[in-house]
């Protein structure tokens, strides 16, 4: 028994410092944890910088202004006659765009010069029924950011929401 006891005593004497070891590599890895998700941030920030540089940035923009009685599925955007992104809904989204938010929907580059946008938006009247629109807007880009919105609002007289695309001043 006592020689079970030796050898435990040793054991423990032997292992002791390793877990000393793991608690500063435990930290030492947390550390570079920190430091890796820090540096992750300054990277996407500098290609932010590099792929959407000031003279050549556009963007694109939904909202939804008071519009209870339209919920949209999706929206297809070409720019140029070239799509260039769809995203489709989902019910929170929906809510969260009737509640005053406003989705980055395009992010890209463009030069300087005369281009179009087009949106085709699809979704579902008060009743349920299908309901799709296409609007399009010529718009002009100088050597600075360009955004535009794709704005449904309400529209009381018609008693159906007004579909436009507006750009940011």
């Amino acid at each position: 028994m006592k020689a079970f006891q030796v050898l435990l005593f040793i054991a423990l004497v032997l292992t002791w410092p390793s877990y000393a070891n793991e608690s500063g590599l435990n930290a030492e890895i947390e550390e570079l944890k920190s430091e890796v998700v820090e540096l992750n941030r300054e990277l996407f920030e500098l290609e932010e910088k590099l792929l959407y540089p000031a003279t050549t940035s556009f963007a694109v923009f939904v909202s939804m202004e008071q519009v209870d009685d339209f919920a949209i599925d999706s929206i297809k955007l070409m720019l140029d006659e070239q799509a260039v992104t769809s995203h489709l809904y989902t019910a929170d989204q929906v809510e969260a765009l009737r509640r005053g938010g406003i989705q980055k929907v395009y992010t890209g580059n463009l030069k300087p010069g005369l281009h179009n946008l087009k949106a085709e938006i699809q979704g579902r009247d008060l009743d349920g029924r299908p309901v799709k629109k296409v609007i399009v807007a010529d718009f002009g880009k100088a050597r600075s950011n360009k955004y535009l919105e794709v704005k449904i609002s309400r529209n009381t007289s018609k008693n159906q929401p007004d579909f436009a695309i507006v750009e940011w001043k």
